[in-house]
C-alpha cells in the first residue's frame, strides 16, 4: 500500500510572493514533489480553501505578518501544522518591510498614503515573534535547490538544518573576487551559507538576507568596515533585511 502523501501548505502573507514564484519557476522539479507531497494550500497553484479547516504535516509561511488578518492566519497555521517553517527572508527576518522600524513609522506611512486612516501601521517582526518556528528556509528569494533538499529531508522524517559556514565559504569555493578586500561593504563573513554566493557572482556585496551565522564575528567585521566606511553606511547595510536586530 502506498504511504500517505505529506500534506503541505504554503501560506502567503504581505509580500511580493517572489519566493512562491521561484518555486513555480522550478517547473519539473516542483512537479516531481507531487509523488510524495500534496500541496493542499497554495494560492498560486490552486484555489484556496478555508485555512482553519486544513491540517498540514508542514506549513511554509511566506511574507511578513503586517496586518491583523496576517497575524490571525499565521496563528491558525501554527495550530494546524505539525511543523511550521519560514519561507524566505520576509518571514525569516522581517524583510524589506522591516526597514520602517528604524525610522518614525508614523512619518513613513505619510510618504506612502495620502489618507492613512484605517490602515494598519504596526512595527514589523519576523514570524517567530508570534509563533514557534521549527526551521527556516532563508534567502530573498528562496534558493529552490535548498528548498527541495529540505522538503525531501522532511519526507524521510528528518528536520532540516543549514550548514554553519559563512557566505565567504561559497564565495571562495567558487573563486569569486572578494569585494571586501576591495574596500566595499559585504556581510558575507557573518552571514550563513547556502545561497552559493549568488550576489558575489555579480560582484555585489552580501546584504545578509540569509541571517547571521551562529557565533558571528560581528564586532571584527564592523571594525574592518569602519576603516573605510561611516557608521551610518554600515548600519544601512545591516538594516536592509533586518539582520541588525539579531546583532
Amino acid at each position: 500500500m502506498r504511504k500517505k502523501k505529506l500534506q503541505v501548505g504554503i501560506l502567503s502573507m504581505t509580500s511580493c510572493e517572489g519566493c512562491c514564484f521561484a518555486l513555480l519557476d522550478a517547473a519539473e522539479k516542483y512537479l516531481e514533489l507531487f509523488n510524495e507531497a500534496d500541496f493542499s494550500f497554495f494560492r498560486l497553484w490552486k484555489p484556496e480553501e478555508e485555512l482553519s479547516l486544513k491540517k498540514f504535516d508542514i506549513c511554509f509561511v511566506e511574507g511578513s505578518p503586517i496586518t491583523k488578518h496576517n497575524i490571525e492566519q499565521l496563528k491558525i497555521a501554527r495550530q494546524n501544522s505539525k511543523i511550521l517553517a519560514s519561507f524566505g527572508t520576509c518571514a525569516h527576518l522581517g524583510g524589506i518591510y522591516h526597514l520602517k522600524n528604524y525610522y518614525n513609522k508614523d512619518e513613513i506611512i505619510k510618504k506612502v498614503y495620502t489618507e492613512t486612516k484605517g490602515i494598519d501601521n504596526p512595527y514589523i517582526y519576523p514570524i517567530s515573534h508570534y509563533v514557534k518556528v521549527d526551521f527556516d528556509v532563508p534567502t530573498c528569494p528562496i534558493d529552490v535547490k535548498e528548498f527541495l533538499r529540505m522538503i525531501n529531508e522532511i519526507i524521510i522524517g528528518r528536520l532540516p538544518k543549514i550548514p554553519q559556514h559563512t557566505v565567504c565559504y561559497d564565495c571562495q569555493k567558487n573563486g569569486y573576487e572578494c569585494v571586501l578586500q576591495k574596500g566595499e561593504i559585504c556581510l558575507g563573513p557573518i552571514t550563513q551559507t547556502g545561497c552559493n554566493a549568488v550576489c558575489l557572482k555579480s560582484k555585489q556585496g552580501c546584504w545578509g538576507c540569509r541571517g547571521l551565522i551562529k557565533d558571528a564575528e560581528v564586532e571584527n567585521l564592523t571594525k574592518l568596515l569602519k576603516k573605510k566606511h561611516a557608521t551610518k553606511e554600515i548600519k544601512d547595510a545591516l538594516e536592509i533585511f533586518g539582520i541588525r536586530d539579531f546583532i
